[in-house]
């Protein structure tokens, strides 16, 4: 089954919707956080060259997009300038930086994956916004499954993850 969540994802650039509210720490979320990331991680764009499904990853990004109401989000390559970067010319001026609207959009949906944290039943229905407090522009560390389709997208289905926060998340 393949995941219609990079799409989504994608299609969502440029929003100007304010954040929802935090998730907190615990529920079905708590047994997929580590302390500490793993070690070994690969970036978006070499997983994208190389991954196939099923592989086993440890990728490195940061969070663009996350998907309302689920334990999902998408992670785009860390070589990728947010708008809020040190040098960016929107450095002080973008209200939502983690959108890389000054990137063309095929750039940006070639440097993206989705992350989904799933349970028997498919994608948890618990928001990770704010789990632990997981924000926009944090750098990621997740482990997991690929899953690929034909046009080059690829989701990771995480067995664990770690970040660290971002000074300049929202």
């Amino acid at each position: 089954m393949r995941s219609l969540l990079p799409l989504l994802l994608v299609l969502t650039a440029c929003s100007s919707e304010s954040a929802p509210a935090p998730a907190s720490k615990g529920g079905a979320l708590e047994p997929f956080f580590a302390a500490s990331p793993e070690a070994g991680s690969v970036t978006v764009l070499a997983a994208r060259a190389s991954a196939k499904a099923g592989d086993e990853l440890v990728l490195k990004g940061r969070v663009k997009d996350f998907v309302g109401g689920l334990a999902a989000f998408t992670l785009i390559d860390p070589s990728l300038r947010a708008c809020s970067d040190e040098g960016d010319p929107m450095q002080d001026s973008c209200e939502t930086p983690w959108d890389y609207c000054c990137i063309p959009g095929k750039e940006v949906a070639a440097a993206c994956a989705t992350v989904e944290f799933r349970d028997a039943a498919g994608v948890l229905k618990q928001p990770i916004e704010g789990f632990h407090g997981l924000a926009h522009l944090d750098t990621v560390i997740v482990r997991g499954t690929a899953q690929t389709d034909a046009s080059g997208n690829l989701t990771l289905v995480a067995k664990s993850f770690a970040f660290t926060p971002n000074a300049k998340s929202n």
